[in-house]
Parts: C-alpha cells; structure tokens; sequence
C-alpha cells in the first residue's frame, strides 16, 4: 500500500492559492469543465444518477492488517451507504453498514456465523450533539466521495471552486481546486495536467481511532476480560490531521472513466485501499438499500 500511494502522487504546493476574487472562479470553473470532459464529458456524466462499487479492501489498525469485501452504493441526491465484512477467524463474519439518507444516519453491524462463546460490542448509536456531528460527517463523506468520483456535490452541499495553484512532484504536475461548503467543508482536489483527471483530494480530518479485543476460550464470557478495555483509562484526544485519497486505475463505465481504486493516507500514513472490482452505474436498488436499520 506504501509503495501505490507514494508512486500515484507525490504532490508538495510550489505556488500560494490565488485570491478568489480576483482570478480563482473563471480558472476553477474552467478547469472543472475540462476535467468533467476528460471523464466522458457533460452529456455522460450528467445521466450518472447511481453507482454501485463492489470489491475489496484492506486497512491498516495499530500493527494489524485487515481486509474483507466491500460495497459502496451511491444514489443522488443524498443516499450512500458502505457496507464492509470482515472474517475475523473462522467462519465468523461481521457485516458493518455506515451511510446517511437524507437527514438519517445509517449505522448498523451484525455478525453471521459466530461460534459459541464469542463477544462482538458495538459502540452505542450516537444521541443529541454527536449525533449532529455523525450526520454531518456522514454528509461530508458523502460529498468527497462524489467529489472523487464525479467532480460533482450533492445538492444537500452547495460547493464554491477556486483555483489554488500548482503542485508538482517527479511524476508530474497538477491543478489544485479548493472546494467549500457549508458546515466548515473543504478540501483540495489535485487534476492532472496531462490527463486532467483527479489524481487526489486532501482534507483536514480527525484522524481515525480504532481499537480491537479478541476474546478466545470456550465457555461464558469471563468479566474481568470483558471490563478489561474500558478500565484502561479514557482513549487519546482526537488529533486534526491532513487525509489524502488518492485515485488510479481509471475505467470506462458506460461512457464515464472512474477510478477503480483509492487509496487512503492519514497524517501521511497509508491506512486503507478500497478497489472497486467492478463498478455499476445507474443500478436498480432494492426499497431497503438505504433504510435505518
């Protein structure tokens, strides 16, 4: 994963962002405009009312890798879910659904096939306060994935462009648009200067924190195990950090060239790859796809 990140985009910022005012919207609109042409172009993209991405991921967590299968469904204007599995050991499998509806966040995690014994915690869903915050992370998460995907934000996220000015590495030069929105929404998206497609787009994040107890043994779960983790002191306050997606392996979907496969860093760290092994567009989803479960 190290060695994909580092080889698609090295970008480091050579000149300052341009005033908005003065020069920033004519050149990102216009620059916009020849990267939507570069994807397939206005008519084409313009009927991409859906996708359904399914594949596989991997993902770093403190010294452990792990990976399993993974769909994303997206429906404009204002539907996406995430749903990962994962097989622990055996042939126990956790099923994890994370999205948002509209103004409804989607949470939900099952597992199949657990043996005996076995203690799986889900964290309670988040109520008043967290809860807004949850849906407006969901939303923003939302928004760069059709960002990344698209060049496009949903209707629930009006996005104001302008032109940011240049990066450059060895493999190459890049357009950086700036994006805003509501709610403290931003990110820089990097286009390429010969293809003019989206090679990347970085963020300001709190950076992930994730930790995993594995219970074993046969018998009741013991207590003083299953207190174990929360008597080890309050976690690590949440650090603000530059995220970077990085996209490559584009490919022609009825019409529109879309990125197979994104890479994530954290603080400049590669964490997680998701490939896309085949992408739909415009499927036909099921009444529940999207539903508060």
């Amino acid at each position: 994963m190290q060695r994909l990140i580092v080889s698609i985009f090295s970008l480091a910022m050579t000149l300052g962002g341009f005033v908005a005012h003065l020069h920033g919207d004519t050149k990102a609109e216009q620059l916009l405009a020849q990267a939507r042409a570069a994807l397939g172009g206005e008519k084409n993209m313009s009927r991409v009312q859906g996708l359904t991405c399914n594949g596989s991921y991997e993902r770093t967590v403190g010294d452990r890798q792990l990976s399993g299968e993974v769909t994303i469904d997206l429906q404009l204007p204002d539907k996406m879910l995430r749903t990962e599995s994962m097989s622990p050991f055996g042939d126990m499998t956790m099923l994890v659904e994370q999205g948002i509806n509209g103004e409804k966040l989607l949470r939900n995690q099952r597992t199949i096939n657990a043996p005996p014994g076995a203690v799986v915690r889900m964290p309670p869903p988040p109520t008043g306060d967290a809860e807004a915050q949850a849906l407006r992370n969901a939303r923003a998460d939302m928004t760069r994935t059709l960002l990344v995907m698209l060049l496009a934000a949903p209707a629930s996220m009006p996005l104001e462009y302008a032109y940011g000015g240049a990066a450059e590495s060895d493999d190459g030069q890049a357009d950086v648009i700036e994006a805003k929105g509501p709610g403290g929404f931003a990110a820089k998206i990097f286009l390429d200067q010969k293809t003019h497609r989206p090679l990347m787009l970085q963020y300001r994040g709190v950076a992930p924190q994730m930790r995993m107890v594995t219970q074993r043994g046969d018998g009741p779960p013991d207590p003083a195990r299953s207190h174990q983790g929360e008597q080890a002191g309050p976690a690590a306050a949440p650090q603000v950090v530059d995220i970077a997606l990085y996209l490559d392996d584009y490919k022609a979907v009825d019409g529109v060239q879309l990125p197979h496969r994104i890479a994530r860093s954290v603080d400049g760290k590669p964490t997680e790859e998701t490939r896309c092994k085949t992408i739909k567009v415009n499927p036909t989803f099921k009444p529940d796809t999207f539903a508060a479960k």
